[in-house]
């Protein structure tokens, strides 16, 4: 069994949402709060999560954001992902967003299977993302040899420059463990609710038992 510890990437106005989402990981699980005055960063609060990950005693941390929802026997299932990719980091939500990426895994789950790479091309999508702990440590001492990003309150951007940067293998875990509702944005408080949007939302959530699923 591996030695698993999940973050929350927590921003203050959304307090109600995290003891339902802490009861269902499975696993240890510690909140990261980013209560630094506005602007809202995600990035800000996900290099938080990244600096517990890279310290930490666990050999993998996962990352999730406070508005999320998770399959059952969510803990198990990682344990089985992190076993068959030791050596990169996984992406457990998927939404049909990025584009490349979203056509890959179209494609790998008509044909049972469960893994595609992320393109190098594309942002990161890191709304639920486990981490090797040597991976979270490389990316931060990448982070701390550059200057400013093009997009740096965007948690999503950078860590796809990381990755287009260093040619970074990022596996995306199909079905996704992780579901993101599309109830809340720090970033986009007022944005229309009519209906969810499709980037934002998994491209294909994993509804029924993800331990009938082969991970290795």
């Amino acid at each position: 069994m591996k030695n698993i510890r999940v973050w929350i990437q927590h921003h203050p106005s959304r307090a109600e949402l995290l003891p339902t989402l802490i009861a269902s990981t499975g696993l240890p699980t510690e909140v990261v709060t980013d209560d630094a005055p506005d602007p809202p960063s995600p990035w800000r609060g996900y290099q938080l999560c990244l600096r517990r990950v890279a310290t930490g005693s666990a050999e993998y941390g996962v990352i999730l954001q406070d508005d999320v929802v998770l399959c059952k026997n969510f803990g198990p299932a990682v344990a089985q992902i992190a076993i068959a990719n030791d050596d990169a980091p996984v992406v457990l939500f998927l939404g049909a967003l990025p584009i490349p990426t979203a056509a890959r895994a179209n494609k790998a789950m008509k044909k049972g299977e469960h893994y595609v790479d992320l393109a190098l091309r594309d942002f990161c999508p890191v709304v639920g993302m486990l981490w090797p702990r040597h991976k979270a440590q490389e990316f931060l001492d990448w982070v701390a040899e550059k200057d400013k990003f093009p997009n740096e309150r965007s948690d999503d951007a950078v860590t796809g420059y990381w990755v287009s940067d260093t040619t970074q293998r990022i596996r995306v875990a199909l079905p996704s463990l992780v579901q993101h509702p599309d109830h809340e944005s720090i970033i986009h408080p007022k944005r229309a609710k009519s209906g969810a949007d499709r980037g934002r939302v998994a491209l294909n959530f994993c509804e029924g038992d993800p331990l009938e699923v082969d991970w290795s």
